[in-house]
């Protein structure tokens, strides 16, 4: 089967392996994280073929038995989804449960933005006890020459950016979810926003700290 699915997909057999476990439902953390980096963007790459596979439904009436079927394969066509969009490992840890929960979609993204606040603290580390809004103007500035954090491109243009929208998150969705319980956010929406901060939470691990 690894090596069917490996000559498939044009990948290796250790990245095939695990597009298997992930479709039995075998864990793979651990062994996925020994692998290089370029087996394990081969993992990346290839969930959208796998995740589009999954999804592909028959038309006609369903069997109680094909129901069954049916829901097994969306809800694992979501974590395929959800393995795609978020490669951060604690976000992942901590969202795929309430990701793929029934309801209350403002738990997920209340988690993510967490995650960001806590990473953003531990890689400015500052003096005294900041949240929210006052430890994002701590850690960015957009101006590079009072940062106490500097973006990888060390790009003011990038510096501006990133900083306008790290400033705007905590408002748009911490803040919100953290203060309120809020019931209009879809599944789309907190996987959507989850695979945003994903995307953040590279930004500030892949920043310089300068002063």
């Amino acid at each position: 089967m690894v090596s069917n699915k490996a000559a498939k997909l044009g990948i290796s057999a250790e990245a095939a392996l695990i597009l298997l476990a992930k479709q039995y439902g075998v864990g793979f953390s651990t062994y996925q994280r020994k692998l290089d980096p370029t087996k394990q963007a081969e993992v990346r790459d290839a969930l959208p073929i796998v995740f589009a596979q999954n999804i592909r439904g028959k038309s006609g009436v369903l069997s109680k038995s094909s129901k069954v079927v049916q829901t097994t394969t969306k809800r694992t066509a979501l974590k395929f989804a959800i393995d795609y969009l978020i490669q951060d490992q604690e976000l992942k840890s901590r969202c795929t449960d309430i990701l793929l929960a029934s309801s209350n979609f403002d738990r997920p993204i209340n988690q993510a933005t967490l995650i960001l606040e806590d990473r953003i603290r531990r890689k400015a580390q500052p003096k005294q006890k900041l949240v929210g809004e006052n430890l994002v103007g701590y850690a960015f500035n957009e101006d590079l020459s009072k940062t106490v954090l500097v973006v990888a491109s060390n790009d003011p243009e990038d510096q501006r950016g990133f900083t306008q929208i790290l400033r705007g998150i905590v408002p748009a969705f911490r803040n919100k979810t953290h203060h309120h319980v809020i019931t209009n956010f879809s599944r789309e929406d907190a996987i959507r926003v989850c695979g945003f901060i994903d995307v953040l939470l590279r930004v500030v691990d892949g920043a310089s700290k300068i002063r």
